[in-house]
């Protein structure tokens, strides 16, 4: 369950349910703290850039989610920005941690403009509930391949 609190105008703080931040939006951006290190950042941004294609295509209708790129996933350099890209596509910022948040990689998904702040909130539920299955398989491959045999 993600908790959303109002820190501003167009800004809100997400929490978890043991109120420990992981989360912001900020405008029409949505992002999520919490990953250990670069590959589980860039797999969270695939499960979550995947997730929000499939409710823009079922909110919006067809053709109102960006096209879907091939291609393996890469870290590009834009700038001062790092993105999380499929082949051409970028699917997340990638945020490297900081002094505040040392060993926490983040990811930032911008939305579309149309959503305001009460899409955003929702669109956040959804994003929060693939990144966090997602952060949680990938913590666990070694338990996870031993429970199979």
């Amino acid at each position: 369950m993600l908790t959303v609190f109002d820190t501003g105008e167009s800004s809100f703080r997400l929490a978890n349910r043991k109120d420990e931040d992981v989360g912001w939006i900020r405008g029409n951006a949505v992002g999520f703290s919490g990953m250990n290190d670069e590959s589980e950042a860039m797999k969270a941004a695939l499960a979550g850039a995947d997730t929000l294609a499939a409710y823009l295509e079922r909110t919006g209708g067809p053709g109102s989610a960006p096209a879907r790129s091939g291609g393996r996933l890469k870290i590009v350099k834009d700038g001062a920005a790092e993105w999380v890209n499929r082949g051409q596509q970028a699917l997340a910022r990638l945020v490297r941690p900081s002094d505040d948040q040392p060993g926490v990689f983040a990811i930032e998904f911008i939305l579309p403009s149309h959503l305001k702040a009460g899409g955003a909130i929702g669109v956040s539920q959804i994003l929060h509930k693939a990144i966090s299955g997602e952060i949680a398989a990938s913590s666990q491959p070694v338990a996870m391949e031993a429970q199979a045999r």
